[in-house]
């Protein structure tokens, strides 16, 4: 694969090393072939570029320092040089694609579930702990293949946050009090994110809708969702059978494909309210 103009020669050792990581995972089709990077832009570009020239499905890509991640709507993503986790995973063939990031959300719970208690998931692609944003899910498509990608704060110190973003974000390093292997979580995430992509494309997404609301914030709570332009205010359901969330708006269940959801703390009515929505990113 062409390397990126900027991009840094990938360490020689170290905890994400290629090796190490193959030893580690105890995957059979992800991350059976790995390409790390010192330093890059995108870990969900490089992805995305690399899938454009044939690489194969499994693939997966990891940054020990990400300079420009992104988030949904091409939010940045903050990433602190040997301290985050950002990675991509090549999906090829697409399979289906609806819900994949609520399952990769969960797979990432419920690994984080091994080394702190009680993660959370805040739909459609946040993972919080401590009501703190720990980590963030970036998933894209394409007719033939789709790349999922997460940044997840590991080693932070208080310290390292800037202060726009400081009071809002948590690492496992803060809330554990100890220094955590990138490379143990790592592929801690990716088995449990494999064994239930199999599934996944066999069944769909309504086997793991119970386990993924257990799990999710904000739920019988009055929420906002900005979606398609408009924002609306209701209490909070839950989601469905294929991973939409559903939101009582005055009485009437409406759906939601995408958007950005907050709680809200009075009842203050938003306008677009009166009409349902069921949109796409």
């Amino acid at each position: 694969m062409k390397k990126k103009t900027g991009e840094k020669a990938a360490p020689a050792a170290g905890e994400l090393h290629p090796a190490r990581l193959l030893d580690l995972c105890a995957t059979k089709r992800l991350a059976r072939r790995i390409i790390l990077y010192d330093s890059i832009e995108s870990t969900n570009a490089a992805a995305m570029a690399a899938a454009a020239e044939g690489a194969d499905g499994g693939t997966l890509f990891v940054a020990d320092e990400q300079t420009s991640g992104k988030g949904r709507k091409g939010r940045a993503w903050f990433s602190a040089k040997g301290k985050s986790l950002t990675f991509s995973v090549l999906l090829r063939p697409a399979g289906r694609t609806e819900g994949l990031t609520a399952l990769f959300a969960l797979a990432v719970a419920s690994a984080l579930g091994d080394f702190l208690k009680s993660p959370a998931i805040k739909w459609p692609n946040d993972i919080f702990l401590n009501g703190k944003k720990l980590g963030g899910i970036l998933a894209e498509s394409r007719d033939d293949f789709a790349v999922i990608g997460l940044g997840l704060d590991v080693n932070e110190k208080a310290g390292d946050f800037s202060p726009g973003i400081a009071a809002e974000a948590i690492s496992m390093r803060i809330a554990g009090r100890r220094v955590f292997d990138r490379g143990i979580v790592l592929c801690r995430i990716l088995e449990a994110f494999e064994e239930r992509h199999d599934r996944f494309q066999e069944e769909g997404f309504a086997p793991f809708r119970e386990e993924i609301q257990r799990r999710l914030l904000f739920i019988g709570k009055r929420v906002t969702i900005e979606s398609g332009g408009d924002a609306f205010e209701g209490k909070m359901i839950g989601i469905t059978n294929e991973g939409r969330l559903c939101i009582d708006v005055d009485g009437a269940e409406q759906v939601f494909s995408s958007g950005d959801l907050t709680l809200r703390a009075g009842s203050r009515r938003l306008r677009g309210g009166s009409r349902g929505m069921d949109s796409r990113a």
